[in-house]
């Protein structure tokens, strides 16, 4: 098997975050430092990270692969951060404290997160050319003319020297909510790319206050569907997640 998938299987990360650990040298096979991202592993050999020995948890094969985690407000989506002790990992257990997390949900920001032992399914989510869309509903501080907002969103706006786009905007089905015809306080946005606070930063261009930014969606897998409180996590399949996409 080929070094960063080899790697990635055994938590090391995703296949990319891997190759960019081999890539600076810091991986050893059988005591030889490898930077060569075709080189190809087994089990029997020994894998060094770091200098420290890289092997299969015990017990790693009978936990789940995926779990979904439904984030509250005023956690980090990060293991661990010197300036901020509320992590999403403290509301865990233990046995998921090694799980690697498909995209980051900001502080103030909310809804579904997917974590999984398995690097090449983290791959799956996160790499550009699978076009995994996630859709988050927005409130808005004042009501908006929709149509406007997202016929700019599609297109495209610049900030910070890039341009942020969005794949679909609509109003979100929020009731009630009084406001006129063409208007509303609650969006439905949909992003195929995960920039950094990208929804926040659109509003941003455009004036516009995010009381609530919520992810309810990811790939196939809609918090509408199932019953997940927030800072509780479920089981699930590749396959509720990525339906019968095999990249």
């Amino acid at each position: 098997m080929r070094i960063n998938a080899f790697l990635a299987k055994l938590g090391l990360g995703s296949r990319r975050k891997v190759e960019e650990l081999v890539l600076a040298g810091r991986v050893k096979i059988n005591g030889s430092t490898i930077t060569d991202l075709s080189f190809q592993v087994n089990e029997e050999d020994s894998i060094l990270f770091d200098g420290k020995p890289v092997t299969k948890e015990e017990g790693s094969d009978s936990r789940p692969k995926i779990i979904a985690f439904n984030k509250p407000p005023g956690f980090l989506t990060s293991h661990e951060d010197k300036h901020h002790e509320n992590t999403i990992f403290t509301l865990l257990p233990e046995s998921f404290q090694k799980y690697n997390y498909a995209g980051r949900l900001d502080l103030d920001s909310r809804g579904l997160i997917l974590l999984s032992i398995d690097g090449n399914f983290i791959q799956k989510v996160t790499h550009p050319k699978n076009k995994i869309d996630k859709e988050y509903i927005i409130s808005l501080k004042q009501p908006v003319s929709w149509k406007k907002i997202a016929e700019e969103f599609m297109l495209g706006v610049r900030e910070g020297g890039e341009t942020l786009r969005a794949l679909a905007v609509k109003p979100a089905n929020v009731f009630p909510e009084k406001t006129p015809p063409g208007f509303t306080s609650y969006l439905s946005i949909v992003l195929k790319e995960g920039k950094k606070r990208q929804i926040r930063r659109m509003c941003k261009t455009k004036d516009l206050v995010v009381l609530d930014l919520y992810r309810i969606r990811i790939g196939k897998l809609d918090l509408r569907n199932f019953d997940l409180l927030e800072g509780k996590y479920k089981v699930v399949t590749e396959e509720q997640v990525l339906g019968n996409l095999n990249p």
